[in-house]
């Protein structure tokens, strides 16, 4: 049985109950300070309400209800010992948890309501886990000590993808390839990772004792930080420093520190529930930054000035006496002279009313400016308009152009066919007019006269054929 415990500054130290079975493996506080998450090795995650933990007022325990300082919730959908645990950066009420386990599985869920989002299935069993300053993606360490990068707006969604029912049924596969290989292998496991402020700087703790830098942008090693003598079990990045942010600035400190004691009285049935036990001390120093006003910063002299760009750096408007300062600054630059005394009304009246006739005469110009540039807007639009009708015709003419080439080309080629024709009828003719004028000497007779009867014959044949073709 594995049990959680807490202590303020006063020195009072408060146990949960044993609600797990196997030892705590990871521990994280919401950015709201009002939850606790536990992961162990029972495969299990516990949500505690740490201020029901440390109220002094106790919930009676009866059948129906859990017993004090017990988990509000239990997440159990890992199948496997929980080997790390990270929770957004957001306060709001859909901040969200992602656990790693030995199952070889990462899962982004809700911790208000225990409600699982994605599933992703890892390559192989993570050992440390962060995630991004913005929750755009978390990073996982692996046993061989290399790192890899799972974006959580990679699939394509209309709506925000860890609250897309048709996704959170389908889990999420991250290939092996997409690993940053560290520059060594005797590197050993990356049992803690932190990121900087701007999410492109990953340090990566190793069991050989060696704090690694990668390059979120390249994704790739980029240099070695530290070399201890012993594995890095954690890493922390300081938050950056020079920037006012008046929600992290201190309202309070506390001088002294109580060494931390258990408080068996609050445990007894004894007590009265709501009390307060009569030895309990409570010492606080409320410092001046509660109140509304910009902290001071000192001048070189050691004279305490306002920092007025501080004021109105955090402030969600500009402040009151900057824009007074500027107004006073508009007013001295419209006065002659530059003097900043203030001036008659008359005198107002009459800048006032030069200023309306500036303003004018600028926006008259300005009208004009506009209609010119109209008139030159419509005639490049007539120009464009004239230029495309001249290319359509040329297009026509061309078009035309090519059809009447095309025509003379086919009926010179009609023409020549013909010719090759009548020269091979003219010379199946001569050879004709041979063979029969060679027939008619061996039979005795008078070649010349045959051959002028054929010529006579086709004279008339071809007189014919011209009278067809005439009347045609």
């Amino acid at each position: 049985m594995a049990t959680s415990w807490s202590w303020t500054c006063t020195g009072r130290q408060v146990a949960t109950t044993a609600s797990h079975l196997s030892p705590v493996t990871s521990l994280v506080v919401d950015p709201s300070d009002n939850f606790i998450l536990s992961g162990s090795s029972d495969a299990s995650i516990h949500v505690w309400p740490l201020v029901d933990i440390l109220s002094f007022t106790k919930i009676p325990s009866g059948r129906d209800r859990q017993p004090p300082n017990s988990p509000i919730r239990t997440f159990s959908n890992h199948r496997a010992a929980i080997t790390s645990l990270a929770v957004g950066h957001s306060s709001g009420r859909y901040n969200i948890a992602v656990s790693t386990a030995q199952d070889n599985t990462a899962i982004a869920w809700d911790y208000h309501t225990g409600r699982v989002l994605r599933t992703f299935l890892l390559p192989s069993s993570a050992v440390s886990l962060t995630l991004d300053p913005v929750d755009r993606a978390f990073y996982v360490g692996y046993e061989d000590g290399s790192i890899q990068s799972v974006d959580l707006y990679k699939a394509q969604s209309f709506q925000h993808p860890l609250h897309d029912p048709s996704l959170q049924s389908t889990p999420a596969q991250p290939s092996a390839e997409e690993k940053w290989s560290p520059p060594s292998a005797d590197c050993g496991a990356a049992q803690s990772l932190s990121l900087s402020y701007d999410g492109m700087t990953l340090l990566s703790g190793h069991q050989n004792g060696k704090v690694l830098s990668w390059n979120v942008g390249r994704k790739k090693y980029a240099t070695t930080v530290a070399d201890y003598t012993h594995p890095v079990t954690n890493l922390h990045m300081l938050p950056l420093a020079g920037l006012p942010n008046p929600g992290q600035d201190l309202k309070r400190v506390a001088h002294t520190i109580v060494k931390p004691r258990y408080d068996s009285s609050l445990s007894e049935s004894s007590q009265a529930a709501g009390a307060v036990p009569a030895d309990y001390t409570f010492s606080t120093h409320l410092l001046n930054s509660t109140s509304s006003k910009p902290a001071a910063a000192r001048n070189l002299d050691g004279s305490d000035r306002t920092n007025q760009f501080t004021e109105a750096f955090t402030s969600a408007v500009f402040p009151n006496s900057m824009i007074e300062e500027g107004l006073a600054e508009l007013a001295a630059f419209n006065q002659p002279g530059g003097s900043t005394a203030q001036g008659s009304p008359m005198m107002t009246q009459a800048t006032n009313y030069e200023d309306l006739a500036a303003k004018d005469s600028q926006i008259a110009s300005l009208e004009s400016e506009l209609a010119a540039l109209k008139k030159k807007t419509t005639a490049n639009e007539a120009a464009r308009q004239l230029t495309t009708d001249e290319v359509t015709k040329l297009r026509s003419d061309l078009a035309n152009l090519n059809d009447y080439v095309n025509g003379l080309h086919q009926k010179q080629d009609q023409a020549q066919r013909e010719k090759v024709l009548r020269q091979a009828r003219k010379e199946e003719r001569e050879t004709r007019k041979r063979e029969a004028w060679f027939k008619a000497e061996k039979k005795g007779k008078k070649g010349d006269a045959v051959v002028r009867r054929m010529e006579a014959e086709e004279a008339m044949q071809t007189s014919d054929s011209d009278d067809q073709s005439s009347d045609e």
